[in-house]
C-alpha cells in the first residue's frame, strides 16, 4: 500500500472507505502535467470499485489525462471544524478516502450513458436521458481504483 496511515486508530476497514465513497458529492482529482502537479475539483459517481467522471472533450484536464494514465484522488464527505480557545486547540472532525487508480476513457456510446448515469445516482433519484448532441460534446472516464484508504477522526 503507498498511503500508509500514520494514525492506524483512525484507520477505516474498506467497507467503511467504499461506504464513503457512495456518499460523497465532490471528488478532488489529482494528476501530473508535465511533470508538475494539477488538481480538478469535480462531480463524480461511483459504482463497482470504479469511478466516473465527464467533463469537456478538450481543455487541459483531457491534454493531460489518457487511458491508462495514473491519478490519485480525495473526497471528504463529513467536516466539523471544532474551535477552542487557543489556537493550538482547534481542530477538525472528518471522515475522508484516498485513493489511486487508471484512468479510462470510454469510447462505447452504452457504456458512456451507463457513466452519465452512475454520475447522476450520485446526486438524485431518477432515470435521466442523455440527448446525442450533448454525448457527442461530453467526455466520460473511470478511474477503476487499484488503491483505497479511508481515515475518521469521529
Amino acid at each position: 500500500m503507498r498511503h500508509e496511515i500514520r494514525r492506524k486508530d483512525r484507520q477505516l476497514d474498506q467497507a467503511h472507505a467504499h461506504a464513503l465513497l457512495e456518499k460523497g458529492e465532490i471528488c478532488h482529482l489529482a494528476m501530473v502535467d508535465h511533470g508538475e502537479p494539477y488538481i480538478v475539483t469535480l462531480n463524480y459517481g461511483y459504482r463497482d470499485s470504479t469511478m466516473y467522471f465527464h467533463c469537456a472533450v478538450a481543455g487541459r484536464k483531457m491534454g493531460i489525462l489518457g487511458t491508462g494514465s495514473r491519478v490519485c484522488f480525495t473526497i471528504v464527505p463529513r467536516h466539523e471544524l471544532l474551535t477552542a480557545e487557543k489556537a493550538c486547540d482547534f481542530s477538525t472532525r472528518y471522515e475522508s478516502v484516498v485513493g489511486y487508480g487508471a484512468v479510462r476513457v470510454i469510447e462505447d456510446p452504452e457504456e458512456k450513458h451507463r457513466g452519465l448515469s452512475i454520475i447522476m445516482a450520485q446526486y438524485a433519484a431518477g432515470d435521466f436521458a442523455f440527448p446525442e448532441a450533448v454525448l457527442a460534446k461530453t467526455t466520460v472516464f473511470a478511474v477503476d481504483i487499484e488503491e483505497l484508504s479511508g481515515k475518521s477522526n469521529y
